[in-house]
């Protein structure tokens, strides 16, 4: 009640006060921030000049967005969809390995999740000093050259050509890496820019993210027509007509990237909370470099939801690498000695199945009664028991008798994966954290999860069928635990006021915030019961200073 009271009496004096740290009023140009009506800009002009129905705009809003992810689910998928028409054109190189070594086939994976990992650091950090615009600009431009050069791969030997496949695969993952924190970052602050997606910033965020789904789910039909279309079902193949599949796969895979790249260059405003935010650092006298004590201050304020939103990606990947490593085995049972096309027709069945899980998690991670915190739990949890059931009934699950119940609890799996942790493991950390280091922030959570998919191959090489199913199923119950005690619940919360706190921080008022951010409703179990950041929280005073801070300003 103290807080819907608070927020009432507040309306006016909210606004006008938030200029000092957003420029979102009146009050703006007096210390040279964004003016309200700049800051909504996009999305006022979007509605008032579009032609197109309501539904094209909405769409539009997270399919041009979405662009990235799609090209780096394509791309990043691709490299297991193609492993069967590797092994049928180049036998000597991935079966016997008389033509390559085995540790070059075995690096295409660890040097492609290298390359990720550190675009998702250096290029996450770049994009809160130059903006999203740039970033953006800058990923999209090394997935196109990644891609191109991908496409070429040439040598005078299957080892010469899989050296440049593998080299220029990291050259497209560092390109890939840096979408992760910029896509989500830009995605959360359009929708805290425009007044009328502020209650649906989590739909729009994980909309933007559902691209991936699509991006995976077309790479799969594309090699599946291909291969139809050059009659290549089953052994003898062709060697000619392989390689004119995978080629053409990935020259249909530039087209995105190339509209992308021309549509950030051309067409894409940079973000203007962002913006706003940059401005309002040195209007209130604040260097707005990221120096060693802000750094040291993230670090104090922010270091345990770093962990949370790290940790649970890290057991998210490596559940999630677990389950693409059993898709043979799984595609095996069900489909005994399945040819190269039927194999890829049951990857694109699962990846329409996980498809169905993005837009669950879309239309309801913004719902009172789900929230981002509960569908995470709620996802590990049934990780966690699916994947138990498996490893516990693994010897009569893999017979012809239960064959059935093996396909609906890996099908099963992969729903719950994407209506739950891959969705909001992406989400979050864009949430989480202020705007002058959301991107940072999602950078470094993103890359811990991609080690996560790199741990695990090192663990289940070491590690029976059956027990790859038991580690999966803990590392469910590790996300639940995880993501109980470090992730805070910020549903409906404005990303505003965490800047706000994040800046009373660094102006070393921080005692002096009373607002909705360190509201217990909005705060982890740790950062209420262990750090007690809740005690200060005040509607009355933090309404008291804003008044006082509107007075100032006239």
């Amino acid at each position: 009640m103290a807080s819907q009271q608070y927020s009432s009496e507040l309306e006016t004096a909210n606004s006008a006060s938030l200029s000092v740290y957003d420029g979102d009023s009146a009050y703006a140009p007096k210390i040279g921030a964004v003016k309200e009506s700049e800051l909504y800009m996009d999305a006022a002009q979007l509605r008032q000049r579009s032609r197109i129905s309501q539904g094209g705009v909405w769409i539009l809003s997270w399919l041009v967005p979405g662009l990235g992810m799609f090209s780096e689910a394509y791309w990043v998928f691709s490299v297991g969809n193609l492993k069967g028409i590797f092994r049928a054109e180049y036998p000597n190189c991935w079966k016997s390995h008389s033509k390559c070594s085995s540790g070059l086939i075995n690096s295409l994976t660890y040097t492609q999740v290298a390359g990720i990992i550190a675009g998702q650091i250096t290029l996450g950090f770049l994009a809160d000093r130059i903006g999203r615009k740039w970033g953006s600009v800058t990923t999209a431009s090394l997935m196109l050259i990644g891609g191109i050069l991908i496409l070429a791969s040439a040598g005078n030997s299957p080892h010469g050509i899989f050296s440049m496949y593998t080299t220029c695969q990291v050259i497209f993952g560092y390109g890939v890496g840096g979408e992760y924190p910029i896509a989500s970052s830009s995605a959360a602050e359009r929708a805290e820019a425009d007044k009328q997606l502020q209650f649906k910033r989590g739909e729009t965020v994980i909309l933007v993210f559902a691209m991936q789904g699509w991006g995976n789910w077309f790479n799969t039909m594309v090699l599946v027509v291909l291969l139809a279309c050059f009659h290549e079902n089953k052994a003898p193949f062709q060697t000619s007509h392989l390689n004119d599949v995978w080629r053409i796969s990935y020259a249909i895979g530039l087209v995105p990237i190339i509209t992308m790249l021309m549509w950030r260059i051309f067409f894409l405003r940079e973000s203007a909370v962002w913006v706003g935010k940059k401005r309002a650092l040195k209007a209130t006298g604040v260097n707005s470099r990221l120096s060693l004590i802000k750094f040291w201050m993230w670090v104090k304020l922010y270091w345990h939801r770093q962990i949370g939103t790290a940790l649970s990606w890290f057991v998210w990947d490596f559940a999630f690498y677990g389950n693409k490593l059993f898709q043979s085995t799984f595609i095996g049972i069900i489909v005994p000695h399945a040819s190269l096309k039927t194999s890829l027709e049951w990857t694109l069945l699962n990846s329409t199945v996980a498809l169905v899980g993005y837009y669950f998690a879309a239309f309801t991670v913004d719902r009172a009664w789900m929230g981002r915190r509960r569908m995470q739990m709620m996802g590990f949890a049934w990780m966690f028991i699916l994947f138990l059931v498996c490893a516990i009934a693994y010897k009569p699950l893999t017979q012809p008798s239960g064959i059935h119940w093996f396909q609906f609890l890996y099908f099963f799996s992969s729903f719950w994966g994407q209506f739950g942790p891959n969705a909001t493991t992406w989400l979050l950390p864009g949430e989480l954290f202020p705007t002058e280091a959301r991107a940072m922030s999602h950078g470094l959570s993103a890359a811990v999860g991609k080690a996560g998919a790199l741990v695990a191959g090192v663990v289940f090489a070491l590690t029976s069928d059956q027990g790859k199913f038991y580690i999966s199923a803990f590392c469910g119950l590790a996300g639940v635990l995880c993501t109980f005690l470090f992730i805070p619940d910020i549903t409906g919360l404005d990303l505003r006021e965490g800047d706000r706190r994040w800046i009373k921080n660094v102006e070393g008022k921080g005692n002096a915030y009373y607002g909705e951010a360190i509201n217990p409703r909005y705060l982890s179990v740790f950062e209420r019961y262990i750090l007690g950041y809740g005690r200060n929280y005040s509607p009355a005073k933090e309404m008291e200073i804003r008044k006082t801070e509107v007075a100032v300003l006239r």
